[in-house]
């Protein structure tokens, strides 16, 4: 954001925003997460998260850097318990730790590979727009994948 002329502390304010935003909603879709089918949560809350990737890429006032913060702080604080959650519905508790590493293998990989993308298209085009147009496209795309989801099967109590 400051590469596009705002400063630091509406930046510090838009990040404020986004964090107690999610606190908020990371209660919110909890409760949703337990009265709707999980995979229909998590695709609406990712839908969200999505959206806001694509107001950040054309956001060019302080109302709409305050508009992703809000969006951005939905999506994600909403999605956060459910991305957890989901995984006891389809898997069970026995191998849930096994799971959940498994799980956050291409979240590890775009954690590492994203930010090098998105600082050499900014080298080469002085914007983000490359970088965060592809992240649109991954986060839309990963939210369509929940909607693949089958209902899951109801297992027996696992043995803790």
């Amino acid at each position: 954001l400051t590469d596009r002329g705002f400063s630091l502390p509406t930046v510090g304010w838009v990040v404020a925003t986004y964090t107690g935003v999610g606190a908020i909603f990371t209660l919110i879709g909890g409760y949703i997460g337990d009265r709707v089918p999980i995979r229909w949560a998590l695709f609406g809350f990712s839908v969200i998260q999505s959206a806001a990737v694509v107001v950040i890429l054309f956001a060019e006032t302080a109302a709409a850097v305050y508009l992703f913060a809000v969006v951005f702080g939905i999506g994600f604080g909403g999605r956060t318990p459910l991305t957890s959650a989901i995984r006891g519905v389809y898997f069970g508790r026995r191998a849930f730790a096994s799971i959940t590493g498994v799980s956050m293998i291409p979240m590890n990989i775009m954690m590492l590979v994203f930010p090098l993308f998105a600082g050499i298209m900014f080298d080469l085009k002085g914007n983000y727009n490359i970088p965060f147009g592809a992240l649109a496209v991954v986060s839309f795309f990963g939210a369509a994948l929940f909607l693949l989801l089958k209902e899951p099967q109801p297992q027996a109590l696992d043995h803790v």
